[in-house]
């Protein structure tokens, strides 16, 4: 093994994907991982932690913190995941992703000594080159996304300052649970004693019950943030969002989508803990954090690809949690000057519950990413007959769909064309766009 692409050739083919194939890469439990560390002289216990689970909003969330922490003067460890085009977007510190050299040693060393009883997943082998890459390079903090679930979820070794549920919805019920109740218990699983914890959204009368037991029972303090009232209002910006807060002054928060003001309450409520864990973030940090998160390598988030001509937004969300926030959004893009959906998404979804938030007159392309999880473009096309979407076209090659879509905006003068679906499919993309620059 000589070069970072058969590193990450290794990682991809000799050890299950679940961004790949899905369940039957699942691996749940901790002892594969806590193995794994040891080798490595435990490298979770050298840094501190924040830990963030949830069913939607966890990369907004991390990006968002670790770029304020960023710009408190720390060193900061990010790790994410999906990746959307690069396996070193999941590692980075202060912004930057893990070198490749970083992941051709740490794997050419770890290869030939795995014990044959461990048989790491894809994603536990990532966990601990997370973790060994943080502690070589002596960060002050890392912000740590989980990968599914969370009370058997790999990153679930940690003891952070403070854990964070985003929100919980029905995504991986196959997995998780069939119910609120059941996936919202795999969520609290993150909750350590003694341990602040953040839950970003209370609705749920099922899951504000599943998260305060078992914060009752580790005796750890519980934050409600749509109870709490840190952002006392906003309003709409050209590409963003201006916040004005009762602790941090205003904010600039250049990320679209009303669910970021969620997103953004439930950071700033976990800043507030850290300050008072004696974490020096001044406000001007926050200010700045706030407004330079792209700095983290947040990517498709409702983002911004191309203003006008058409306007291309691309967003990775693929479960009815994320839809339901999306569905409202896309209903107004398509009031103000049309809406063309190109839509591609993984087969164990809930696609019809996504589809059913399109516009109905809107019209939409299926499409398909390359990999086994992904649902078939027609199977899709099925579906959105179903739900009585208008215009439908199928064109499986994810470029060829872009390319066509492009054009039928410009002809028709449909002024947004909105990519997503799925991260496979805004991955895809991304990466032949770059290809043929």
């Amino acid at each position: 093994m000589d070069t970072y692409s058969q590193a990450v050739d290794f990682l991809f083919q000799q050890t299950p994907v679940f961004q790949n194939i899905g369940g039957k890469a699942y691996k749940p439990g901790l002892e594969r991982v806590e193995a794994l560390l040891e080798r490595f002289g435990s490298p979770q216990t050298k840094f501190r932690t924040v830990h963030v689970a949830g069913t939607n909003g966890k990369g907004s969330t991390s990006s968002l913190l670790a770029s304020v922490l960023q710009e408190s003067g720390l060193r900061v460890g990010l790790f994410t995941s999906p990746h959307l085009v690069d396996f070193r977007e999941r590692i980075r510190v202060n912004g930057e992703m893990i070198s490749e050299e970083y992941v051709l040693d740490f794997v050419k060393k770890v290869a030939p000594s795995i014990p044959h009883e461990i048989e790491p997943s894809f994603f536990e082998l990532t966990t601990a080159m997370a973790f060994d890459y943080f502690a070589t390079k002596e960060i002050d903090i890392a912000v740590v996304e989980v990968g599914m679930g969370g009370r058997l979820d790999s990153t679930n070794v940690i003891t952070p300052l403070v854990s964070i549920i985003t929100n919980v919805s029905l995504d991986h019920t196959a997995y998780l649970g069939d119910t609120l109740a059941k996936i919202a218990f795999e969520k609290a699983g993150i909750i350590k004693p003694n341990t602040p914890v953040v839950l970003g959204r209370s609705q749920e009368p099922e899951v504000t019950d599943v998260v305060s037991r078992k914060a009752d029972k580790c005796g750890a303090p519980l934050t409600m943030a749509d109870r709490r009232q840190e952002i006392l209002m906003y309003r709409d910006e050209d590409s963003g969002y201006r916040l004005t807060t009762v602790h941090f002054g205003t904010l600039a928060l250049p990320l679209v989508g009303v669910y970021q003001i969620e997103n953004a309450a439930t950071v700033l409520e976990a800043l507030l803990i850290l300050r008072n864990k004696g974490i020096y973030i001044p406000d001007e940090a926050v200010a700045a954090g706030f407004r330079k998160v792209a700095q983290v390598g947040l990517r498709g988030r409702l983002e911004m690809l191309q203003s006008e001509k058409p306007r291309i937004i691309l967003d990775t969300g693929h479960n009815p949690g994320a839809w339901a926030y999306l569905g409202p959004q896309l209903q107004e893009w398509h009031t103000r000057g049309g809406l063309l959906s190109l839509i591609g998404m993984a087969g164990d979804k809930d696609a019809a519950t996504v589809l059913s938030n399109l516009p109905k007159s809107a019209p939409l392309i299926c499409t398909r990413a390359k990999g086994e999880r992904a649902m078939p473009a027609e199977q899709l096309g099925e579906y959105a007959k179903r739900d009585g979407i208008e215009h439908t076209t199928i064109i499986p090659d994810i470029l060829a769909a872009y390319n066509t879509a492009v054009q039928t905006c410009l002809e028709e003068n449909i002024q947004t064309l909105f990519v997503g679906g799925s991260n496979f499919v805004v991955g895809e993309l991304i990466q032949d766009l770059n290809s043929h620059v």
